[in-house]
């Protein structure tokens, strides 16, 4: 359908019949700028007012498509043509509509991409590069942070292998090595934790609070209150892998 056409004619039929912009947007319930928009060939009326504005100005639903007045003999031919054009137009919208899709569906997969690695990396299930280990661990050198003693953490286990991320945090070489080790370590006094300030079970979800709660525990065994402070040293580098401070 030829949208300027279209809109030539409507423009001529309005006149033919006295009427102005205004009177055909009255009986149609539209504004007057919007006939002036089919006129102009900007935009075609909605498929809900294609039967009664040809009504009013005393045409076929072919001439309108058409764009024309129409004899007799040709209405059959343009009614094929209209109908051919009809269903290549709804093909475009159709093709546009699945191309629109096909973005907000690459969109929605790359925020969720997006937003997942975030969300690993804050609980602990992914390890962003960033704060992976990148360098020694050497108190007072270059830009280390803090003076952790990474030989007593080594004498305890050598899954507690300490070095340094590229912002010169303690972090963990393995951290899911020492992670788990430290879970099997450590289970009585994590369990004395959890049994004292009623917390979650103890998981990658759950460590940032016995980090928080370890060193204040006082209902453990004389062995378990002792440990407990280690709970929390040791949860602080391990949460260094998984948060920039």
């Amino acid at each position: 359908m030829d949208q300027n056409k279209i809109g030539k004619f409507i423009s001529e039929c309005r006149k033919k019949k006295g009427l102005t912009q205004n009177n055909i947007a009255q009986k149609l319930g539209v504004t007057d700028k919007s006939v002036s928009k089919w006129e102009r060939g900007i935009c075609l009326p909605d498929v809900s007012l294609f039967q009664e504005l040809c009504k009013i100005l005393d045409i076929s639903l072919n001439e309108l498509f058409a764009g024309e007045y129409l004899k007799e003999k040709e209405i059959v031919k343009k009614s094929e043509e209209n109908i051919i054009n009809i269903i290549k137009k709804e093909a475009i919208i159709i093709k546009k509509y699945k191309i629109k899709m096909v973005i907000v569906a690459f969109i929605i997969i790359f925020l969720l991409l997006f937003t997942s690695k975030t969300l690993l990396v804050k609980y602990g299930l992914m390890i962003d590069d960033n704060l992976k280990y990148t360098q020694k661990y050497i108190v007072n050198n270059g830009n280390i942070k803090g003076e952790v003693d990474i030989n007593y953490f080594e004498k305890i286990s050598l899954d507690f292998e300490i070095g340094a991320n590229k912002y010169g945090y303690a972090v963990f070489k393995n951290p899911n090595k020492a992670f788990n080790t430290f879970k099997k370590k450590y289970n009585k006094v994590i369990k004395a934790i959890k049994r004292e300030f009623k917390l979650l079970p103890f998981s990658n979800l759950t460590y940032k609070s016995y980090k928080i709660y370890g060193w204040q525990l006082t209902n453990g065994t004389e062995e378990e209150n002792k440990q407990a402070s280690f709970v929390s040293s040791f949860l602080d580098i391990y949460e260094n892998s998984f948060n920039n401070k």
